[in-house]
Parts: C-alpha cells; structure tokens; sequence
C-alpha cells in the first residue's frame, strides 16, 4: 500500500473523519517525511505551512488531535499487514511530529497569551489599539513622539503583536490585521479591570494551600476566573481573543499549582478532584476549557503541560512585575530596576533547566573520561534550587568534590538552602549572593579566599548569562575572559535569540516569543545561535567565548531540536537552545585538543 492508497483508505473510515479538519490531517499524515541528521523526525515546509494554516491547535484543539491521532494509530495498526514499512515508518513519523508540535503549542502558548493579555489592555487604554483598527499606520518613532510614549517599549510591543499575528509589519511601519477574522478578535479587546492589574499568584496560593479562603477572596477569585467573552475560532494558529483570556488565566494557576507540589502528581488519566479537592469549580473550569481536563480526569495535554509546562511559565511569570507597570512604562514614568522576582517561581523556572543540565552533566562525565580530566570544585550559577548541582551530586557524592551555588537573589538561595536541609544538595556546598553572572570576580575571589585558586573548576550555568543587562559584545567578551583567565570550564546552556519571521513561522513552536519580549522590557538579552558577524550585530555566545579565550568543544555541547519541522539550511534552522562546552585556551593545550582555524 502507497502513502496515496493509505490516504484514500483513512478518508474512508468514518470515525477519522468526524474530526472537522480530517481531510487536512490525513493528508499531512501520508505526506512525505524523514528524519534530520539529528534522528529528529519532520515534515515538509508544505505539511508544516498547511498545518499551521488550516488547523487550530491551542487547547481543546490541541486535546481533540492528540486523540484523532491515537484513533489514527489504532487503524494503522489493524492494517499494518497492507503496509510496506517505509509507509509504515513514514505516517508514524508524522504522527510524532504532530504530537511534539501539538504539545509544544500547549507549553509555550500560554506564557505569550498571559502577556498578550495584558500588552492589549494597556494599548486598548490608551488608545492605540483602536488607531490601529480604524485603519491607520504607526511608525513607532512618529507615533511615541507625538504621544509622548517610550519609542523602545511601543517597538517592542508592536513586534510581540506581530509576531502573535495580530499585526502587519512593512519596512519600519506596522497596520492592522488583514486577515478578517483576526481582526474581529481584536475589536472584542477590553482592559482589565484595575483590581486584577497585580500578581495573581499569591492569591491562588492562599486559596489552594487554604490559607485564604474567605467568601472574599472566593468571589475575588471567581470572578477574575470567569472568562466574559465566547470562543470564536479565526481558523489557524491565531489564538482568538477567548484563548488569549484563557491562557491569561491559565499561566498563574498551573504555576500556583506547582508551587505546592501538585503538578508532578497529575498524571494522564487521574481524577483531579481527589488529587486538588480543594479546586474551585471556576478553576476546574479554566482546566477543561484549557483541553488539560476533561469530565475531571487529566488528558494526554493536560499530564505533558502539568509536567512540562511549569518550567517555561515560571521564567515568564517571574517577570510579572513588568507586566503590572506595562502603561507606566510604556509612558516612560518608572524608572526600571532589576524586577525580576524569581521567588514563588524558582522551582518552575528550574524544572525548565532539568533536561539540559543532564545532557550537560553526561557530556562532561564524557570529557572527564576522553581526558583523564578531574576536577574538584563544581559551581552552578544563577543557581536556583540547585538542579546542576543535585544532579552531579547524585553522581559524585561530596567526599571529592567542593561545591557552590551563587545567585543574585536571595530567595533563589533559600530555595537551594531548603533543598539542602533537606539532603537533596550536599552538605559541603557553599553560598555566594548576592552574586551577578555578569561580574566573574565575586565568584572568582569568593574561591580564591578559600584558598581554591587554581584548583580544577567547573562552572555550569543553565540560561543565566542572558540576564545580564545592557549588554554589549564587548562586555559579553571581558565576562567569559574573567572565567576563562581563573581556568574555569565553562558549561553553559541558553536560548537562541530568534527573529520575527523565524517566530510568526513557526507558530507556538517555541516559546521565543514571550521569552524574547520580557527580556527586552528588562534591559536583558537574547543571542543568536549563529552570526554574520557584523560589528553592529549581538555576536553568538559561541563567538563571544571563544574571543574571550575559550574553546568550544562541539563533541561534548548539546543543542535541542531546531525551530522548524522541516529540512532549511542549517543557519536559518536554528536550534531552540544550545549547550556549549567550553575549556581555557591553557587546558585545551594541555589535553593537546586541536583548535579550529
């Protein structure tokens, strides 16, 4: 049987077809695929486009074709005897490529929706929104002159718009949607209420720990969750207005959830009411609609956003207070300072970490054994609650090994220090705060006062260069020579900086969109993962290393899966995160490693 032979037999099986976009996912599923040099599975471009296209994906759409493809794999496999097993290979290949872009989009979406949410009040306040939708242009540096708005904040803004499809973009100037239907969704735009312009974690903490249950806080709480507006499809990735209240709502429950342990027990299958009894029924409600709880029981998406989703919405919602100063900022009246509060969302944001700390950790067991390397200090920095560090202990143990976490908060310490009372983190290690990444020589002297200059280092780092603000090519540079001349190996893991086609390309595909945006409203900074390498241009963190005197091991570095679906060249196919493995200039000619030209 042919992949046409297969096609025509699916459209002939009624069951497949009850779902409303059958016809556009049977096609998909018997259309042409591989797998990339990486063993990644993917689609073509035309697959990929017609997807993103012509078949919603966020929430209950997500849940309805992650189910379609469980029928789908149920009648492959009673007809797997008619298939030859490159078409076998073939339509299972796409499957998983649909499952990872479905629950992708459920991970990344709602961190963007619960900014978007909140970027559209602001700009239906002031106006601005409906300038758009009565058809004029804005030129950001015209339009913030004239009404007296922080040129960078609007730009920024605008971008985020969209690249979330909400907006055109020509050569400096954005207008409304062309699109009809998106452009109905953004006429239903209405600011927040003031009341519910704050931080709404503490207050679905209070309530899920019962701590605050009071009939005040229970009409407070129900009536922020009640969604006022009904959904109405646009009919591709676009998330209608509906959604984007949704995952405004979304975002802050599942991370007040996580924040007391309930997350990692809600498994596929389980009722959640016997594991949360103490769930509002608008809470449940939220849920359901999300797609991650149907008739009370956890779905396919629901167990993967509880048991991924935590990490990515704890990076974002730690950037919560910006959010809540979006029209004074965006007026240019607050003076911003260093607002990110990890806080209450420190162990989210290290969930996000896990993965690449294993692979980082692995790939060093793998240096240590090529080399015959050891080492007898190990430090994670921007350290949180200690992931890197758990991970090697597990390993290692303490009677060899001095460690340190440093951090610039003091509530990410508490958390590690918690953890280490706990026996989770070794007894030996040691605390540096406040420290900033960006300034090497609080670390570096912190260790040479224990006497441990010049003993072997290890420094691991998961997303926490980005953090430091105002950056420039040259200060990125003097940072990783500061580390580099103190003989530190350096294992770093960050985001690749995306741009705004990559980004409205590949729909929910990641979560770069948010994440680019909350970085730049706090003078943070993304990277590329590769460069052309113009002088006016942010350098890649690898080209920023090596002129800082590293060597960049790509044996032992470690990139996720890239951006797209689908085969592009490798410079316009970036990763979505890279680890980079990296040894001084000294230690690299002491191994005899050979360096590039």
């Amino acid at each position: 049987m042919t992949l046409t032979e297969l096609n025509f037999r699916l459209q002939n099986i009624d069951s497949l077809m009850q779902h409303r976009n059958a016809t556009a996912l049977i096609d998909i599923v018997t259309g042409e695929t591989n797998v990339s040099t990486s063993g990644f599975p993917y689609l073509t471009d035309k697959s990929f486009r017609r997807f993103t296209q012509q078949v919603p994906h966020l929430f209950l759409d997500g849940q309805s074709i992650l189910a379609w493809l469980d029928q789908l794999s149920q009648a492959l496999t009673a007809m797997s005897a008619e298939m030859t097993e490159d078409v076998k290979n073939s339509v299972f290949r796409a499957i998983k490529v649909l499952q990872t872009v479905v629950f992708t989009a459920g991970i990344t979406s709602p961190s963007d929706l619960w900014i978007l949410r909140q970027v559209m009040s602001v700009h239906k306040t002031l106006g601005i929104l409906d300038w758009l939708l009565e058809g004029h242009t804005i030129i950001p540096e015209d339009y913030a002159q004239q009404h007296g708005l922080d040129v960078k904040r609007l730009t920024s803004d605008l971008h985020l718009l969209h690249v979330r499809g909400y907006l055109e973009k020509g050569d400096g100037d954005f207008w409304g949607p062309d699109h009809p239907a998106v452009l109905t969704q953004l006429k239903r735009v209405m600011p927040l209420e003031p009341a519910y312009q704050i931080n709404m974690m503490p207050h679905l903490v209070g309530w899920l720990s019962q701590t605050n249950t009071s009939s005040e806080q229970e009409q407070f709480l129900n009536h922020w969750l009640t969604i006022p507006v009904e959904h109405q499809s646009i009919g591709n990735w676009i998330a209608s207005f509906y959604q984007i209240e949704l995952g405004y709502r979304l975002l802050p429950l599942v991370l007040a959830m996580r924040v007391l342990n309930l997350t990692a027990s809600l498994k596929q299958g389980e009722r959640i009411d016997s594991l949360v009894p103490v769930l509002l029924p608008a809470m449940q409600q939220v849920l359901t609609e999300s797609g991650l709880v149907h008739h009370g029981t956890v779905t396919q998406l629901g167990a993967r956003v509880f048991e991924r989703g935590p990490g990515p919405f704890g990076i974002i919602g730690a950037y919560h207070a910006y959010l809540t100063h979006l029209e004074p900022l965006l007026k240019g009246d607050v003076d911003v300072g260093a607002w990110v509060q990890r806080g209450e969302n420190v162990a989210a944001s290290q969930d996000a970490n896990r993965k690449t700390f294993q692979a980082a950790n692995d790939n060093l067991n793998r240096f240590c054994n090529d080399y015959d390397f050891e080492y007898q200090v190990f430090i994670e920095h921007a350290v949180g609650q200690g992931e890197a560090i758990r991970q090697r202990f597990e390993q290692n143990g303490e009677n060899h090994l001095q460690y340190f976490g440093a951090d610039l908060e003091p509530k990410a310490i508490e958390a590690a220090i918690q953890q280490q009372q706990q026996g989770i983190l070794p007894k030996n290690l040691e605390f540096i705060c406040p420290a900033d990444i960006g300034e090497p020589k609080k670390v570096i002297d912190y260790l040479q006062q224990k006497g441990l200059k010049g003993t072997s280092t290890v420094l691991m780092v998961g997303n926490g260069f980005h953090e430091i603000r105002q950056q420039t090519n040259e200060k990125m540079i003097e940072v990783f020579r500061q580390y580099q001349e103190a003989g530190y190996v350096l294992i770093f893991t960050e985001e690749s900086a995306l741009n705004d086609e990559a980004l409205i390309h590949t729909a929910w595909n990641t979560y770069h969109a948010g994440f680019r945006y909350v970085h730049e409203l706090s003078g943070q900074g993304l990277r590329p993962a590769r460069g052309t390498g113009q002088r006016s241009e942010r350098w890649s963190w690898r080209r920023c290393a090596s002129l800082g005197g590293y060597v960049v091991l790509d044996e032992y570095s470690h990139r996720t899966r890239t951006i797209y679906p689908y085969p592009r060249p490798q410079n316009k196919n970036p990763s979505i995160s890279e680890t980079l493995f990296c040894i001084p200039l000294d230690l690299a000619l002491t191994l005899g490693i050979e360096m590039e030209e």
